[in-house]
């Protein structure tokens, strides 16, 4: 008899569900009042997607150039960098000499490191009679790849990579090829000139010349 009448309550329960089932199939949708359902938004009322806006381009520093860094050309000692421009030398326009044998030229006028498409000159000596050897005594000894670094006297630094370094003798260095490189918008090039080749003394003993330049070319570098 217990058996028989959980059955039939079952059966009852059965019979209810379906009903209740049925009636909402037919009749109106029951007024679900936290239905999780977000409202249709035409197309014409969605908001435009904003612009983003880039932060501006810092302009580069326009300062003195503090100092230079290679270390592979045992350049590490923080030269002081002075700034230099040209002079006429028997008719001919030439790279003012550094004020002295310590000091690193740079010439201003034709690039600044930071700025693109500008070609930043320094010159300096490689010896000299009477002190020894000067800053760029070992430039040779730098190969592409390295890393070149130049700091203004703010603080920024700049990197780049030397691409190449040549000795060139004087009768075929071409320094319009040197000063005025063809350079791309994105390309910014350092470079870096001093004696080489061969001493040739002057024929009065005071003195002489080189017969050569090295000329080291480094472009920045950009992670």
């Amino acid at each position: 008899m217990r058996i028989a009448g959980v059955a039939g309550a079952v059966a009852a329960l059965a019979t209810v569900m379906s009903v209740m089932l049925a009636s909402a199939a037919d009749g109106p949708e029951p007024d679900l009042k936290y239905r999780a359902v977000l409202p249709a938004i035409a197309r014409a009322e969605a908001p435009a997607a904003p612009t983003p806006v880039l932060p501006p381009h810092p302009e580069p520093y326009a300062g003195p150039v503090r100092t230079l860094y290679l270390g592979s050309a045992n350049l590490t000692m923080n030269p002081v960098v002075e700034q230099r421009d040209t002079t006429y030398l028997a008719g001919r326009e030439v790279f003012e000499d550094p004020s002295a044998p310590a000091l690193v030229a740079w010439y201003p006028r034709f690039g600044r490191p930071g700025f693109p498409a500008q070609n930043s000159i320094f010159a300096a000596h490689i010896n000299y009679v009477g002190y020894g050897n000067g800053p760029f005594a070992y430039l040779t000894s730098a190969v592409a790849g390295d890393a070149l670094y130049v700091t203004m006297d703010n603080g920024e630094t700049y990197a780049y990579t030397v691409t190449s370094v040549d000795i060139i003798s004087l009768s075929a260095l071409d320094m319009d090829a040197v000063v005025f490189p063809a350079l791309s918008a994105s390309t910014e090039r350092v470079t870096l000139i001093s004696c080489g080749g061969t001493f040739v003394p002057s024929p009065n003993g005071a003195g002489g010349e080189y017969n050569s330049r090295v000329i080291l070319v480094a472009e920045r570098f950009h992670p």
